[in-house]
């Protein structure tokens, strides 16, 4: 009996340095991400790049049809300043057949501070699931491109959140769904390459 609690307490010994070395690394590349953030932010402040875009120029990077589904509505954003803080954000709702799709699109280029909040865990790599919804890590295997995806099991809803190139913050959400695989492809038909270079 002993040399089975023994093992038992090894075991138990092993999860938990797992545990804690997963928790480390997450801490480690979600600073690595923060810092590397910073540094772009400092590049493109040398060189008097610190305003966002306009809304209105963001509506660009939502096309009139995205993966199927067209437009339903004219587009809507804002541009927001103060205190030396400003971002710019716009949204298009999309529609196919019943299905209801919504876009956001955020210029964080003058909110730094802002876009590393609700970016920092994209990073981490994390993985959470229960009877309610699913939350994990993404990768679209698009350079300076990263997020997390989300499903909804019981409400059928599916999201994807991006950062992209260290300044824009990228949401697509979608009812009716069971995977999250169609938010995946409506975000790449998105000209995500473009944005990671702005």
């Amino acid at each position: 009996m002993p040399l089975l609690i023994g093992c038992s307490q090894v075991r138990e010994a092993n999860e938990s340095l797992q545990t804690v070395s997963a928790a480390t690394r997450a801490v480690n590349q979600a600073e690595a991400s923060l810092t590397r953030t910073e540094q772009l932010r400092q590049t493109r402040a040398a060189s008097g790049d610190t305003i966002s875009l306009p809304y209105q120029e963001l509506r660009n990077y939502l096309p009139h049809k995205l993966a199927g589904f067209v437009r339903d509505g004219a587009p809507q954003g804002e541009s927001v300043s103060l205190g030396g803080v400003n971002y710019s954000t716009c949204e298009q709702y999309y529609r196919k057949g019943k299905q209801r799709l919504k876009v956001q699109l955020v210029d964080y280029n003058g909110a730094s501070a802002l876009y590393a909040g609700a970016t920092a865990m994209m990073a981490a790599g994390f993985t959470q699931e229960d009877d309610e919804q699913l939350m994990r890590g993404c990768d679209l295997g698009i350079p300076n491109v990263l997020g997390y995806e989300t499903l909804q099991k019981k409400e059928g809803r599916a999201s994807v959140a991006l950062g992209v190139g260290d300044r824009f913050f990228l949401s697509v959400e979608l009812d009716q769904q069971q995977t999250t695989h169609t938010v995946r492809n409506v975000a790449k038909a998105i000209d995500l390459q473009t944005l990671a270079r702005l």
